[in-house]
């Protein structure tokens, strides 16, 4: 239950972050260089933060263990490692090579620069030490002071003052589509309309509509097909009026197809392994590609993330309801709250926003209303106001159905331009889903969205692989090489 009010939690408090500050363990050394940690100072007894080539370096083990971490060092191979909660750093003194281990995959990171030995010390990077176990790090210049903050402990202690059960009604209730077959219709339409800011006149709209029908199997495995049609003709006619030639009769058959026509797309695969394969369809996509009718395009998923550093066991989980929020919202703090300055406010300031954020979730803020739990929230701060209510409707103790609605406005101070987000959201009992956007940027542009769908209790498995005799290629090879020659699957 606490791990999921973090997830809860990302919205409002990212919100509630920017501008916030933060703070963490402070020493004072013979550099003149303090550290703060949560707002509490430590005092460095045999070994003290010192300043090279423009970088603050910490004492490993003194740093390390007052975040929780347990510290070693093997020194035959220089190697320091720390390790707290299911994260591993690893760190070699005279390289910028270091390893960062979660869930039991390990990935490299370079550093900026080097660990190094002083007086039989240990000293890292402050930055980079700090970050790996998800504080945020920030210089009080004023003070010579280092400013960290846990964030996954300051979530952690903050998230344990309340309780949010309702919270974790409506994961389980969202939970229950990863489980079993599935079948899954949708349909939807949008316009898009530049403004003549962008365009010196109003233009012509884009429009698009569109459907899905598809299904999923254990919330992983899957077999989908798209259908998009878009019609972009009068916009480019509008945008090309008075130009020389116009468009040629083979680009106006193109657009005509998109519009009528459209785009198809199937995807099939098991996104546990990370596997997936696409199929694109429609006279403008074929002579798009310029590939074959029966050409399938495969996607590892798990192979893509981890070229880019990522954890994609992890994503999985998150996405199973298996994850530390805790940890996830600590990243997303991370990106979000502005760099602390000030050591004397930013740990109580970031405690303030946080505890804030968890009091609008935790289940005393919902109000009763029949079968209904209705969470309201609204905020007006520096000309921008966000207005979000948020109804589950119970059965018991058993969320059944939700309804989602956010209007949010701003205006620019310098510009006067006013903008509009409204975003509505549903799904009853049944398994019927709604969803609406509308944006509004005056004179830049403004865009619509509808769609409807539901999920129906489905009987037969989802293929995962591409048709017998269908050639396939690697398209995650052809981001880095030239893309191989389809080879084709067993009639």
């Amino acid at each position: 239950m606490k791990r999921f009010c973090s997830r809860a939690l990302a919205a409002v408090t990212a919100a509630a972050m920017l501008g916030a500050g933060s703070s963490a363990l402070a020493a004072e050394g013979t550099s003149g260089i303090s550290v703060q940690l949560d707002g509490q100072t430590l005092a460095f007894t045999d070994a003290a933060p010192e300043a090279r080539d423009g970088r603050t370096f910490l004492p490993v083990r003194a740093v390390f263990e007052a975040m929780g971490a347990q510290v070693s060092y093997d020194a035959a191979s220089g190697a320091v490692t720390a390790v707290r909660d299911g994260t591993t750093v690893t760190m070699t003194l005279g390289s910028t090579e270091a390893s960062l281990t979660q869930d039991g995959v390990t990935t490299p990171v370079v550093m900026d620069v080097a660990p190094y030995a002083h007086d039989n010390r240990t000293y890292v990077p402050v930055r980079f030490a700090a970050q790996a176990f998800g504080c945020i790090v920030g210089w009080d210049a004023d003070d010579q002071t280092v400013i960290l903050i846990d964030t996954e402990k300051l979530l952690s202690d903050t998230i344990a003052r309340y309780d949010f059960t309702l919270l974790e009604q409506y994961l389980a209730y969202g939970q229950q589509y990863s489980a079993g077959i599935w079948d899954v219709e949708a349909a939807f339409d949008a316009s898009l309309a530049l403004g003549s800011a962008l365009t010196g006149y109003d233009a012509a709209p884009i429009t698009v509509d569109g459907d899905l029908t598809g299904t999923v199997a254990d919330g992983t495995q899957m077999d989908a097909s798209i259908a998009l049609r878009m019609d972009l003709q009068a916009l480019l006619e509008s945008l090309m009026e008075g130009a020389e030639g116009g468009m040629s009769t083979a680009d106006t058959a193109l657009l005509d197809s998109l519009a009528t026509e459209g785009i198809t797309m199937d995807i099939r695969g098991d996104l546990e392994s990370g596997q997936l394969y696409f199929h694109f369809g429609g006279e403008f996509m074929t002579t798009a590609l310029g590939t074959a009718e029966n050409t399938w395009f495969s996607m590892d998923m798990a192979q893509m993330y981890a070229a880019l550093g990522m954890n994609y066991s992890a994503l999985m989980s998150a996405a199973a309801g298996d994850v530390d929020y805790t940890a996830l919202l600590s990243t997303l703090l991370a990106l979000s709250v502005t760099e602390p300055t000030d050591k004397d406010t930013a740990y109580a300031e970031l405690s303030a926003a946080v505890d804030l954020a968890a009091q609008l979730l935790r289940d005393d803020a919902w109000t009763v209303s029949g079968d209904d739990r209705i969470l309201h929230y609204a905020l007006e701060q520096d000309g921008a106001a966000v207005d979000l209510t948020f109804t589950l409707t119970l059965d018991g103790e058993a969320v059944t159905a939700y309804d989602l609605a956010a209007e949010v406005t701003a205006a620019d101070p310098d510009s006067g331009m006013a903008v509009s987000l409204s975003v509505a959201e549903a799904m009853d009992a049944d398994g019927n889903m709604t969803a609406n956007l509308s944006m509004d940027m005056g004179d830049m542009m403004s865009m619509t969205m509808d769609m409807t769908g539901a999920y129906t209790q489905g009987t037969a498995a989802p293929e995962t692989q591409p048709p017998a005799g269908a050639e396939v290629a690697d398209l995650g090879a052809s981001v880095t090489e030239p893309a191989p020659e389809p080879t084709q699957l067993p009639q």
